[in-house]
This record gives C-alpha cells, structure tokens and sequence, in this order.
C-alpha cells in the first residue's frame, strides 16, 4: 500500500459540524503526528448558498503549536478573516520534520482540505500562506512544494527556505524579519537576494531592533500583502463550470489579471516611490521593493518627500 493511499484510507473526521476551534484530525505515518490535528476557524457569516468559493489560509504557527489559539484568531487574524471571508486551517504538527512537505506534512495537509471541502464550500487550489518562526519555515516550503496551489505566502523571521528557481518566478512572496534577529536575518536577507536573481516575485521588509518576535508592523503589511491576492484574483473562487458537452472542446479559461508595479520602495530607507517617478534611477537595482498597490506600500514604509511622478 502506497504512504498516500494510506493517508487517504486513514483520514478521519472527529465532528460532523466544523465551527470555530474545532478540528479535523488526520492518521499519518508520522512518528510523533499519528493524528494530526488541524483547527479551523469558519469566517463569520459564512453563506452555503453563496455562488463563490470561500479563499482557505493556512496559518502556521511557531514550532510545535497545537494551532489552537491561532484559529481562535489571535494576532488580528480572527478579524482579518472574518472581514475578507477566509477560513483559517492551523495545522498542529509537531516535530519529524514537519516543515518538509514532500515527507508526510503535506500530503497530510492535503487530506485534511479534502475533508474541508466536503463539508464547506471552499476552494482548496489556490491556498493562501502565512507562518511565523518555524511555521515560517512550512509557509515557504509548502508554497515551493505544490506551487500551483498556493496564491501567495507569508514567511516571517525565518530560519530555513526552499532553494530558488525560476520555475517559481509566478509565485509571489513576501518575507520579513527584525534586524535583532540576527541569524534569521541574514538568512533572510541572502534568500531574498537569491529568490531575485532567479526571478521570483519577493517582496522584503526588515524591522528595526525587532528580535524573534511578531511586530504588529509585520501583521499589518502581512495581511494587506495577503488580502491583495485574495481579492486580485477573486476569479479563483467562482465555482467550477460543468463539463461541455461531449464532443465539444472547454472554453480556455481567462488569463489572469495583470499583477502591476504601482510603487518601488528603497531598502535602504524605506521610503516607496510611484512606479513613474524619475527618481527610481537613483535607487540600486538590489535595493529596489517592487510594491504592487498602495495599501501595499504604505503598510511597507514611507512615501519619500517630493516624490511626484
């Protein structure tokens, strides 16, 4: 028997009815995850009869947390979700890697949005990422893992990334960390430098005598960079045609949006710039932001003085 046929057959459901705090719990093959527990928040409001699909963010939360008082919505994102109507699933893995999805995690993960599918009418392919410390770790992994269903991520003071590749370069990505944080910086920083180069879309934002914490500036430009995505490609969550009919082809489906350039921020001083002003030349490519809306920017830094287009 394959590992993921045993997942699939092992999976389980504890309730019949998920709401706020309850979970879905997953047999693995996991040493120290032979049920993994997934909690999951329902936004407020939630429609069944809703034409769209509900957007899922899977919210990863320090090492070994058992995702509980992160789908309580702790950190603002109770109310952020219940705002865009986004479910939370926080996964309660611990330990065996857990951050490396081509193992067991993710094909875990996997099989708990199925279950979530059944019972809620969500969309489970074009994922929204968010993870702090080791949960950064899993935020960025996942995304590189299974690209295609991930929509955006989040990785804050990280320890740990994927290897860069331009196969990745549609992915968009936003990592940031205190300067205090002094080896999780530099990580970051040598990653972003890195991810660049090979074309990814990362957007990189340090703060200030911050140390491994979660600055409350790192929720705000978190949750503007995520909520951009969300609402940018709503045509992700409208439900899937039926089939033609037999005979005939399916339509190609519609490009996505274009993603815009409208601000380019300098690493240096942390001042953004309209994407038309003249005075980008002056900043050094490899200290250039790409800013792709203004809620954007101003949850980055601050709008330089004088700077007209």
């Amino acid at each position: 028997m394959t590992f993921f046929r045993f997942l699939r057959i092992s999976s389980f459901l504890l309730l019949s009815h998920l709401s706020i705090g309850e979970e879905i719990t997953i047999r693995t093959a996991s040493e120290k995850n032979a049920t993994a527990v997934f909690q999951v928040r329902v936004p407020a409001g939630y429609d069944a009869s809703r034409t769209e699909l509900y957007r899922v963010l899977v919210l990863f939360g320090g090492r070994n947390t058992d995702g509980k008082a992160d789908a309580s919505g702790r950190l603002g994102w109770g109310e952020w979700a219940d705002r865009e109507g986004v479910f939370l699933v926080c996964p309660g893995f611990r330990d065996d890697d857990y951050w490396e999805p081509g193992k067991w995690s993710g094909r875990a993960l996997l099989a708990a949005l199925a279950e979530l599918r059944r019972r809620y009418r969500v969309c489970t392919s074009h994922l929204l990422y968010y993870g702090y410390s080791a949960g950064s770790q899993a935020s960025n992994l996942f995304a590189a893992w299974r690209p295609r269903l991930c929509r955006a991520w989040v990785s804050h003071a990280c320890g740990y990334f994927h290897r860069p590749h331009p196969g990745l370069a549609g992915l968009p990505g936003l990592v940031t960390c205190g300067d205090a944080d002094l080896d999780r910086y530099a990580i970051s920083r040598r990653f972003v430098a890195a991810a660049s180069r090979a074309g990814e879309r990362i957007i990189w934002k340090t703060f200030p005598n911050r140390g491994h914490e979660v600055p409350p500036e790192s929720l705000a430009l978190a949750r503007a960079f995520l909520g951009f995505y969300h609402r940018l490609y709503a045509s992700d969550l409208a439900p899937s045609p039926p089939p033609p009919p037999k005979g005939t082809r399916r339509p190609n489906p519609a490009k996505p949006p274009r993603v815009p350039v409208a601000f380019v921020g300098d690493d240096l001083d942390g001042t953004y710039y309209p994407a038309s002003s003249k005075r980008i030349r002056g900043i050094r490519p490899e200290d250039r932001v790409l800013l792709p809306s203004r809620e954007i920017a101003e949850a980055w830094g601050e709008a330089a003085e004088g700077a007209a287009p």
